[in-house]
């Protein structure tokens, strides 16, 4: 696949933790079957079984991940050559990985990472996840064919605590999509707390050329709590609190 065919649009992001009542591979390859049916044009997904679930049902691309932690670092989303190899061999069409600043398993840093990728792996669609601008630029120097803004708001120099809203549910970053896109030639992913058709407007007219959208759709206990959350003022006894 080359990243001209990656066609602008939804990309549905099927993953669940280990908690999670929907954490089963067949679940998640249902889920991407149901994103490609609905008209989404490619699928995040984590963890080999999973992505392979999800490559025998769907035609869509698949941006394949492993989140693999490492003790002592903070990276886990495919932070070695090893995770890499093991999500290249899915045939994913697109793999993402780690590419803010903080060292990967080794010491590695995020540019030494990006160019050994694309040297082992010369045909390799790599999505740089990064938390920054200046993370975005230098993945691209790096050999990045897209860059994505997956982490932002989750590295600790960009992390904005609202205790009144779970993670998923806080604000994205819109304004990092626009400096990105007004700086890079490459496609620009909008992730991160894109909730729903609202906020991936807002992406998309600031120059996002995709918007992944997770929880909105594929983890209902979040979906639910949000619901329950803005029904909470008028289950008072049917009056506003």
């Amino acid at each position: 696949m080359k990243i001209t065919e990656l066609k602008k649009g939804l990309i549905v992001s099927c993953q669940a933790t280990a908690e999670e009542p929907m954490r089963d591979s067949a679940i998640m390859g249902r889920f991407a079957l149901a994103a490609q049916i609905g008209g989404a044009v490619g699928v995040r997904m984590n963890g080999v079984a999973d992505i392979l679930a999800a490559r025998q049902l769907i035609a869509i691309p698949t941006v394949g991940l492993i989140k693999h932690t490492y003790p002592g670092y903070w990276c886990y989303i495919t932070p070695t050559l090893r995770d890499v190899e093991a999500v290249y061999a899915t045939g994913s069409e697109i793999v993402a990985v780690d590419a803010c600043k903080l060292s990967k398993p080794g010491n590695v840093s995020a540019a030494e990472l990006l160019s050994s990728i694309k040297k082992e792996f010369p045909d390799i669609l790599l999505m740089a996840d990064v938390s920054t601008c200046e993370e975005g630029l230098r993945a691209v120097d790096a050999g990045a064919d897209l860059v994505s803004t997956t982490l932002a708001g989750y590295t600790e120099y960009t992390r904005h605590n609202d205790d009144d809203k779970i993670m998923e549910l806080q604000a994205p970053d819109i304004s990092l999509v626009a400096s990105l896109a007004e700086k890079l030639k490459v496609p620009v992913v909008a992730e991160g707390r894109y909730w729903d058709d609202q906020l991936a407007a807002k992406a998309f007219q600031a120059g996002a050329h995709n918007v992944v959208i997770g929880a909105g759709i594929t983890r209902p206990q979040i979906i639910t709590r949000k619901i329950v959350g803005n029904l909470k003022p008028y289950l008072n006894n049917g009056k506003e609190a």
